[in-house]
């Protein structure tokens, strides 16, 4: 496969995105949530009455003014989504929350990756290392397009890096990089 035609852009380019799988802990961290804005929203409202100040009716806008935009602001952090981008060999993770701006959490070189197999082949190349960040960006835990990678970032920390495989982003990381393993077995 040679990459080197006035079409480099799209035969050298892959981006993939995927939302992380909502589990019973971050269901319970959002009625949580979800309970705490209504309490802080009744709250100066009950006061109010409690005391009988008459300026309720001053109170309960400015409340649901204020609270309903704080509310919608935090929330989106319940929301989380992955994307990662090779780009020739350069290769970046973002963090999306909710529909914000995404937020670059690594980027490297793809030729400057120790490894890149799916996460059942890593076992034999991790015991015994020590890295500074392990980072897990993935669908759920039990995802069965897990792959790992190792890296140093910018900074020059060395990455541990789980994310969700796709054959041609895989296939592009595997032309600059051959340490790069292409499963037989992705879904994606």
């Amino acid at each position: 496969m040679i990459f080197t035609d006035g079409n480099e852009q799209a035969t050298n380019y892959n981006e993939y995105s995927y939302e992380k799988a909502v589990s019973k802990s971050d269901k319970i961290k959002r009625i949580l949530y979800f309970a705490a804005v209504v309490f802080i929203m009744i709250l100066p409202i009950l006061i109010a009455m409690l005391f009988h100040v008459y300026f309720i009716m001053y109170v309960m806008p400015l409340v649901l003014i204020v609270g309903i935009p704080l509310a919608k602001y935090f929330f989106k952090y319940f929301q989380t989504e992955y994307k990662y981008t090779v780009n020739r060999s350069n290769f970046k993770m973002e963090l999306i929350h909710g529909k914000s701006k995404p937020k670059t959490l690594y980027e490297c070189d793809v030729k400057d990756m120790e490894f890149a197999v799916p996460a059942s082949e890593a076992q034999s190349r991790l015991d015994g290392r020590k890295f500074d960040t392990k980072a897990v960006c993935l669908v759920s835990g039990d995802s069965p397009d897990k792959y790992v990678t190792a890296f140093r970032d910018k900074n020059g920390k060395s990455v541990l890096l789980y994310f969700e495989g796709c054959k041609k982003s895989l296939k592009i990381m595997n032309y600059y990089n051959k340490n790069v393993t292409v499963s037989s077995e992705l879904n994606h």
